[in-house]
């Protein structure tokens, strides 16, 4: 059995084709894509998911994009502002204090 590329799609990259396929712009269709994958993977508040398409298999986003986007583009983005954990902290910073937590242990046992 060989797997192609249909077979590595997920809910949000269906919904980005549906939304270019509807004229959205590719900017915006990226930006919903990221805002359903983004609320999925990183386990949003239950209160977001609805603005993130899980509630209507993102209808409710496409209309929008459609109707008013660039109110949607600011919506969207502010967020991924909001609940993007992966835009949280700069990446050298989360680096390290990561790194940090091994020295402070350390340091605990000599003491």
């Amino acid at each position: 059995m060989t797997m192609n590329d249909q077979d590595m799609l997920f809910e949000w990259d269906f919904w980005k084709s549906h939304a270019l396929d509807l004229g959205v712009a590719e900017d915006l269709a990226e930006l919903g894509k990221s805002i359903m994958r983004d609320a999925y993977l990183e386990r949003w508040p239950e209160e977001s998911l609805g603005e993130c398409g899980w509630w209507d298999d993102g209808f409710g986003m496409l209309a929008q994009a459609q109707k008013n986007p660039q109110e949607t583009r600011k919506r969207w983005m502010a967020l991924l502002k909001r609940y993007g954990r992966r835009r949280t902290a700069p990446l050298a910073a989360r680096s390290r204090a990561l790194q940090a937590r091994p020295r402070a242990a350390e340091e605990q046992r000599i003491a």
